[in-house]
């Protein structure tokens, strides 16, 4: 499914891996997004706010903290853009809080970079 190039917007990725980054930065920047980067989850979430961005693709492993509570901590701020959660494993304490939250898509590592684009699409289906 191909996400709409007529406007550039812009995709928060919190994602300690930077080859896996870059990747996702090459991808996106040629279906016109823009990419902007953290390698650990912002504690700030005035600066998420500020960013304004569309979508989010949140790793859940991080090295100071957890992709679950960066996405709580969002929607309880207000921040409720569509997202994209990437683990290479989610238990069970974390898919059940996980559950409840809105606009979320997982995503297994690894993955393809057009599973990952299906999924980001889908995310943002449920969202409008």
């Amino acid at each position: 499914m191909p996400i709409e190039t007529h406007a550039r917007r812009t995709i928060l990725v919190v994602e300690d891996d930077s080859a896996l980054f870059e990747a996702i930065r090459l991808h996106f920047d040629r279906s016109g997004w823009t990419c902007v980067w953290f390698d650990h989850a912002p504690t700030n979430m005035g600066v998420i706010r500020t960013l304004g961005a569309d979508a989010g693709l949140i790793d859940v492993n991080l090295p100071a903290g957890n992709g679950i509570d960066l996405i709580q901590q969002m929607r309880a701020g207000g921040i409720h853009m569509p997202v994209v959660v990437m683990t290479g494993y989610i238990g069970a304490a974390e898919r059940a809080r996980a559950s409840g939250i809105d606009n979320m898509q997982v995503l297994m590592k690894p993955f393809d970079l057009r599973s990952l684009q299906e999924k980001l699409s889908q995310a943002m289906q449920v969202a409008a």
